[in-house]
């Protein structure tokens, strides 16, 4: 390849790399936009790392939108995980041998509190889904009238059975909500405990026995979210068929109020 075919491959390049830089630059002003061009095309092995680099930074941010904002219950057990670590750390040289046998059930703990913080946001959006969707707005039924008005008795029996359950989910909601930060604080005033412990002098013993009940509220959250899904509401039975509609009766219109 001689120097001629060599140089405009060079330009080439240049000219590829000017127009992507062009395209992801937000400044357009004349002036700005003249010389990056300009610059792009003959010195574009200076711009090609930082092209490259901040595509690929854009691309991992749109992959998880999420992560870049934690909620009120996400932040609550990354701090208290993060407490969790520093006292368990502490263990070494004073009480090695507390973690035997728990580490499985407080990783099993981690587990349990993002589970049960995943459980909560989805019982707020199945909420929001819910109110949003206006369920309580009835049309009137027209036609045949004792039809009309056995269809409207059961349009509202129903109505107030959504209601119920609406309002139930919402208290499980709530009582999901307060189990999971007085779990969060349960385990905080442990991690204190094993401070104070340390420092005080007092035996490895108390040591296992605080880790031992760190690990265990694991079983507490199992526990509470056995006895909400015990408790719901059975799913109601159809209406009897002498509620129905006789077949020879003229199908119901209805009008909106």
């Amino acid at each position: 390849m001689g120097l001629t075919e060599t140089f405009v491959f060079y330009l080439f390049i240049g000219l590829a790399v000017a127009v992507a830089m062009f395209l992801q630059e937000e400044r357009r002003t004349l002036a700005y936009t003249s010389f990056l061009c300009l610059s792009a095309v003959l010195f574009w092995p200076l711009y090609l790392p930082l092209l490259l680099s901040t595509r690929s930074a854009r691309a991992t941010q749109s992959e998880s939108p999420g992560a870049a904002a934690p909620d009120e219950m996400a932040r609550a057990i990354a701090q208290v995980e993060l407490e969790l670590d520093a006292a368990l750390s502490s263990l070494d040289g004073w009480a090695e041998d507390a973690l035997a046998g728990e580490e499985s059930r407080i990783t099993e703990l981690r587990h349990a509190l993002a589970a049960q913080a995943a459980r909560i946001r989805d019982l707020d959006e199945l909420l929001a889904r819910i109110t949003a969707s206006r369920l309580d707005e009835l049309p009137n039924p027209v036609g045949d009238r004792p039809a009309a008005d056995e269809a409207l008795d059961r349009c509202q029996r129903s109505q107030q059975a959504l209601a119920q359950n609406v309002a139930r989910l919402g208290q499980i909601r709530r009582q999901a909500h307060a189990d999971l930060m007085a779990t969060l604080a349960w385990i905080r005033e442990l991690v204190s405990m094993i401070h104070l412990a340390k420092f005080t002098g007092a035996p490895a013993s108390r040591a296992e026995e605080l880790v031992g009940q760190i690990a265990a509220a694991v079983e507490g959250i199992s526990a509470v979210t056995w006895q909400e899904s015990e408790s719901h509401p059975t799913a109601p039975s159809p209406p009897p068929a002498d509620q129905s509609p006789p077949r020879q009766r003229e199908p119901l219109a209805f009008a909106q109020h």
